[in-house]
């Protein structure tokens, strides 16, 4: 029965390619072909317009993966040349600093010789600010130069225009500490520029004052306060601030007397350490 079955389906095959044959003989041939040519055209578009979107899309998210990947890179580069300019920009404006406070010390002539009585010409060494003290009772900087560069304890560190802000008061071997003159333990000799005279200028907790000014002395505001040569710790005539005002009271043997600083202590980047005038002597401490 199978047999017979498959035999059956052998002829008719063989009969459906035979009148297909003679068929292709026919004028109507052609037509036949092209429709079906135009059939299976229409066939293969329809099933191109279905798999295109999706083969785009796979090719659009490798271009995407690759301009991600390029996006990173070129955000990697530009972090990295904008982190060299910065640095690049900060190291100017460290040599300009540094370069104003030089300036300004020779217009002043601080390396001419004028060192303290007995002590050898001065010199200057430049610093960078490394931190404050956070303490609200002090009023002190690290520096990065130390004894390996010249710095002692006892030295005058300039800011600028060749201003006093402070002195040394701790040296390691490659870095120190300023006590800047508004520390309330800090008090130096000075004189008022213009009457000549003296006082001692010490750090308060509202900033700088002038003591032990007689009443009725000849001092007014706005006259320059300098650094006294007495006691031959510091050179003479280095600025040290502004009087701002001045107030007496009957029977006071002394004026208060608030002086006004030249330069913002707080905004202190680069200094200029004054040194080989008077290395390893002690700060001078406010009188008690």
């Amino acid at each position: 029965m199978a047999g017979s079955r498959g035999a059956a389906w052998i002829a008719a095959t063989l009969l459906l390619a035979l009148l297909l044959l003679a068929a292709s003989t026919l004028a109507a041939a052609g037509r036949l072909e092209a429709r079906a040519g135009s059939l299976v055209g229409g066939l293969a578009d329809s099933v191109d317009s279905a798999v295109r979107p999706f083969s785009e899309f796979l090719l659009s998210a490798g271009e995407l993966r690759a301009l991600s990947d390029e996006n990173a890179r070129l955000k990697g580069e530009v972090a990295r040349l904008s982190s060299e300019v910065a640095a690049l920009r900060e190291e100017r404006t460290a040599s300009l600093q540094v370069d104003e406070l030089l300036a300004a010390v020779e217009t002043a002539g601080l390396l001419a010789g004028g060192a303290a009585a007995g002590g050898a010409a001065p010199r200057v060494v430049n610093a960078s600010v490394l931190a404050r003290d956070p303490s609200p009772t002090r009023a002190e900087l690290l520096i990065d130069r130390g004894r390996a560069h010249g710095v002692y304890v006892g030295q005058p560190v300039l800011g600028p225009a060749a201003t006093l802000v402070g002195i040394v008061s701790d040296a390691d071997e490659r870095s120190a500490r300023v006590r800047l003159l508004i520390d309330v333990r800090s008090a130096v000799t000075s004189v008022v520029q213009g009457s000549r005279t003296p006082a001692a200028l010490a750090g308060t907790a509202d900033g700088l004052r002038l003591e032990f000014v007689p009443a009725g002395a000849p001092v007014a505001v706005g006259d320059t306060v300098i650094t006294s040569a007495l006691g031959g710790r510091l050179p003479a005539g280095l600025l040290a601030g502004r009087i701002a005002t001045i107030s007496e009271a009957p029977h006071d043997l002394f004026a208060t007397i608030e002086v006004e600083p030249l330069v913002d202590y707080n905004r202190l980047e680069q200094i200029l350490v004054l040194t080989g005038a008077l290395p390893g002597e002690p700060t001078a401490e406010a009188p008690r």
